[in-house]
């Protein structure tokens, strides 16, 4: 079971006590991840064993494993973690600071495109391969990128295993160790060689630098949620653009 006291600030950084407690911390991120994982993979399984691949069942597919993310936060907070994630309606400058947020994580995206081409790196994402069959599908991911996929993903990447590691760890090692778990799920559906995983992987990684330090600076997750829901429906909006 997991201990949700605060490890004392007096601990040397160095002391046995406090290595613990942030290895710990990590075990209990990773280890909400991969529970994420099996339970989206149960649950979205239902669907592809009822019917035929089609539009309905790629979307209850899409949503049950997302809806995952969330059941999982949901389920460790009410059993082994006893905080409150703070979720309010974002001020104007919090709103200001989502619109700043959301073009550098374009631009990163971009960024990181133009460094495959330029060394000719083949990228490739699964859900990209599934969209790219059913145009209609990327405009569906829009609107759940706002109502499930970016609150249900920083539910639990921002709002429990980020603070959890809080617990233990100073916040910028925490945002990053974070990052890093946040990291996993998505490589999981990339495409293509060594290089080009690892590239594609350092997307994820830098946004959740960024959604990190919005969710410590602001203490509200509608920030977060806000920035990571705009930035997944811009590129969606794009490849339908693109594939219609």
């Amino acid at each position: 079971m997991d201990s949700i006291q605060q490890e004392s600030g007096s601990d040397s950084p160095f002391s046995q006590t406090s290595w613990r407690g942030r290895g710990r911390a990590i075990a209990v991120g990773f280890g909400l991840v991969v529970a994420a994982l099996l339970i989206g993979a149960v649950l979205s399984s239902g669907p592809l064993l009822v019917g035929e691949a089609s539009f309905a069942v790629l979307t209850a597919t899409i949503v049950l494993s997302e809806a995952s993310y969330a059941l999982t936060g949901w389920l460790y907070l009410q059993r082994w973690f006893s905080e409150t994630v703070s979720l309010e309606m974002p001020t104007l400058r919090e709103a200001g600071w989502v619109i700043v947020s959301t073009l550098l994580m374009l631009g990163i995206a971009t960024l990181i495109g133009a460094i495959a081409t330029t060394f000719d790196v083949q990228l490739g994402r699964l859900d990209q391969d599934l969209i790219a069959g059913t145009p209609t599908m990327a405009l569906v991911m829009v609107a759940l990128s706002f109502v499930l996929i970016a609150p249900a993903e920083e539910y639990l990447f921002r709002g429990v295993i980020q603070r959890r590691l809080m617990r233990s760890m100073r916040s910028d090692v925490a945002i990053v160790t974070a990052a890093f778990l946040f990291v996993i799920p998505h490589a999981i559906g990339y495409l293509g060689g060594v290089q080009g995983v690892v590239l594609l992987s350092a997307v994820p990684f830098l946004l959740a630098i960024i959604m990190g330090v919005l969710y410590e600076r602001f203490d509200n997750l509608s920030v977060p949620i806000l920035t990571h829901g705009c930035y997944n429906a811009t590129l969606f909006v794009t490849t339908y653009i693109t594939l219609v």
